[in-house]
């Protein structure tokens, strides 16, 4: 009965212990926890003892648990941490990934269920109108990567515990490191932009760098900014480059070397 008036009512009836944004994600786990709870039994009830040997089953169910858990860790922390507004799109992203990964997990059960009539049912039970949640819109993936692009004490309380020393080894600290810099040479980049009147792509900064020092925009110390990020982003954006030559089979060696002549044939 839970799970009916939930779903019928659209979860705006369910009590909230909070009133602000994320009310509506307290509501919306209440109801998913109960449907969990009634296709769980339902399938103990149809399935018995084989439901543990129905895998795809009981995979969806527990992939609809972990959901939950994961939803209800975002919440817990968020209130935990002070309910701070700045972490709000961050709710709202993780919550939308989890409700629209939880639906279709749910949907995928009922759609694959044994007995297609009591998926039927079912399905007219928890997801009367169909599914309410989708995936987290590229507007708000636009937000979440401007907080993460641009260092701020929000971003340094997220990411709270990660070793990020730039000591040789530490991909994590040297990318870190190189962010830092990389935001501490853009207005050194506009002085040099602006007084060469050139539209200069933000690239190659240990050449802009020489530019400035020319044009006498900038010191040489924060000419060496700009060339030790150059090279830091290098570091950081460049991968393994091989020589094709060094790719093939016994390049340096005779074609005896490379296969006994025995097993040529």
């Amino acid at each position: 009965m839970r799970s009916l008036w939930a779903s019928f009512t659209g979860t705006r009836l369910l009590s909230s212990p909070v009133s602000d944004e994320t009310a509506k994600y307290y509501r919306a786990m209440q109801t998913y926890s109960a449907n969990l709870a009634l296709l769980s039994d339902m399938s103990m009830a149809l399935l018995g003892g084989s439901l543990k040997r129905k895998e795809r089953i009981s995979a969806r169910l527990g992939d609809m648990l972990s959901y939950l858990y994961l939803g209800s860790a975002v919440l817990h922390r968020y209130h935990t941490q002070g309910r701070n507004k700045d972490e709000l799109v961050f709710v709202h992203w993780c919550m939308q990934d989890c409700l629209n990964k939880l639906e279709d997990s749910m949907v995928s059960l009922l759609e694959n269920y044994p007995s297609k009539i009591v998926g039927s049912v079912l399905r007219r039970i928890v997801l009367p109108f169909g599914k309410r949640y989708t995936a987290p819109s590229d507007k708000l993936d636009h937000k979440i990567a401007v907080v993460l692009q641009n260092p701020s004490e929000l971003r340094d309380r997220l990411g709270e515990g990660q070793h990020l020393a730039a000591d040789e080894g530490n991909l994590a600290g040297q990318l870190e490191k190189a962010l830092v810099d990389m935001v501490a040479c853009e207005p050194l980049f506009d002085k040099v932009v602006k007084a060469s009147g050139e539209r200069l792509p933000f690239l190659a900064l240990d050449k802009v760098a020489e530019k400035g020092l020319v044009l006498g925009v900038i010191t040489e110390q924060e000419a060496q900014l700009m060339r030790d990020t150059e090279l830091a982003r290098l570091a950081v954006i460049n991968v393994d480059d091989f020589d094709t030559r060094e790719l093939m089979i016994g390049a340096d060696a005779q074609p005896a070397d490379v296969m006994p002549q025995e097993n040529v044939a």
